[in-house]
């Protein structure tokens, strides 16, 4: 039985209290900031040369003070004279403008002025793809700095452009992997943060399918503009079986290592298991856990560090692949520190930043290092994980297996609201996944849970 009682105002206000308090000191930071990097500027200048190839940085950073206070125009002024002393100091398209051009982007998308950032979109990719003169390390980070700016474009641009900045994305990653690939070879641990980015991008995907709506339609298209669309069934499974492939090139870099790095190798089973368990994988799943436990074991990873992190249970997709356990343990551990201490809460308490209102039920998936809103809302739940359940399918009859489902649903923190608003915040939790708790052998088991789940802002 679902209890329907709630308070999320509390917590709304807790954090909204803790922001105010440090925005009058960060302003007056913020200012100084502003006056040095204006000092730095004319430090550099002089009655006859106002294009020092010295500049660069300084405008760089005063654009970034700027953009830190707002003042968005002022920023773009010393974006574009940035940009004029690389271009005359060193010619018309080189790599040293290649921050500046970001930064328009980022200035752009704070000031709202997505068209314009598509534009810069368009120019970094064009940059990218035919003035790189070498494949080398630092072009496979470009490709994913330009993945990472098109996913902010998902959450921020315009709803009609989701579906473009998503397709852009994955593709400005695949590119990463392509140069990777080219470099270093398809069995290099260097390949690994490229391609779990990938993996957690058809997640993205398969989640708009899923939701419906335009952008799902224009996703499943053959391509952008096409008449020839796939069913949905028939998408959701192309992104499984997209994620499965680079999960298995995944496992493959470990196994292929001298000799095979067997902790790797194991932490590489325990995604996939994730990743069939985000697709209801559910049997697949439950074998893939067991050799993911049996694999840690050989390894020789210490029990007790296994413990600690099997007996709590994990929301997913985890934002970043860690070929060790304890890395996993702390950056979970990390992810919900600073929230659980500002609402006092336990710190076995899960937490969940919804990515977006434009884009909501899925977590943010990069850190684009935006301030938290003081306006968000915070809803505290209680429930019961559970372990494996059998559930009937009144299509064939036949008994099915589900893996971490929510059971006994309730909103804490005792307030009324009206049915339709308890409704609504009840219904975000069907949108999420979990990996259960393992007992020993890595068989789930059934586990209390305390989910700080915070809604994006309008």
């Amino acid at each position: 039985m679902v209890s329907r009682t709630l308070n999320y105002s509390l917590l709304a206000v807790i954090f909204g209290v803790s922001t105010s308090v440090a925005q009058n000191t960060d302003t007056a930071a913020l200012h100084q900031e502003l006056e040095r990097s204006r000092q730095l500027v004319l430090s550099f200048e002089t009655p006859t040369n106002h294009l020092d190839s010295r500049l660069a940085e300084p405008l760089l950073q005063l654009a970034d003070s700027h953009m830190r206070l707002g003042e968005y125009s002022e920023a773009h002024a010393a974006l574009d004279r940035g940009m004029q002393v690389v271009r005359i100091n060193e010619g018309l398209y080189t790599r040293s403008q290649i921050p500046f051009v970001r930064k328009k982007i980022e200035n752009f998308a704070l000031s709202r002025n997505w068209d314009s950032a598509r534009s810069q979109l368009d120019h970094l990719l064009w940059l990218h793809r035919t003035k790189s003169r070498d494949l080398d390390r630092q072009l496979v980070e470009d490709f994913q700095e330009l993945s990472a700016l098109h996913l902010r474009g998902v959450a921020e641009d315009h709803y009609d452009y989701q579906s473009f900045h998503l397709r852009r994305s994955a593709s400005a990653s695949w590119l990463a992997l392509t140069v990777g690939e080219s470099l270093w070879g398809r069995t290099d641990p260097r390949l690994a943060p490229v391609i779990y980015d990938l993996v957690n991008q058809y997640h993205l995907h398969a989640a708009a399918v899923e939701r419906g709506g335009r952008v799902a339609y224009e996703l499943r298209q053959i391509a952008p503009g096409s008449d020839w669309v796939r069913e949905r069934v028939d998408a959701v499974r192309l992104y499984y079986l997209t994620g499965n492939r680079l999960l298995n090139q995944l496992r493959e870099i470990y196994r292929s290592a001298e000799p095979p790095d067997q902790e790797a190798l194991a932490m590489a089973e325990l995604y996939l298991a994730d990743w069939q368990v985000l697709f209801s994988r559910n049997n697949d799943a439950l074998d893939s856990y067991q050799l993911a436990y049996q694999g840690l074991q050989e390894a020789g990873v210490d029990s007790a560090l296994m413990d600690a992190y099997f007996s709590k249970p994990t929301l997913l997709p985890m934002a970043e692949f860690h070929p060790r356990l304890d890395q996993a343990l702390r950056a979970r551990s990390e992810e919900s520190r600073r929230p659980m201490q500002i609402a006092s809460l336990s710190a076995d308490a899960l937490y969940f930043n919804e990515w977006s209102s434009a884009f909501p039920y899925v977590r943010q998936p990069k850190d684009f290092n935006r301030r938290q809103p003081t306006d968000s809302t915070f809803a505290l739940f209680s429930f019961n994980i559970a372990g494996v359940t059998e559930i009937s399918s009144w299509m064939n009859g036949r008994s099915e297996k589900e893996v971490a489902s929510i059971q006994e649903a309730t909103i804490v923190q005792p307030q009324s609201v009206s049915e339709d608003e308890q409704e609504q915040l009840l219904r975000r939790l069907d949108y999420l996944r979990f990996r259960p708790s393992l007992e020993a052998g890595g068989i789930p088991r059934e586990s209390n849970a305390t989910l700080m789940y915070q809604i994006a802002a309008d």
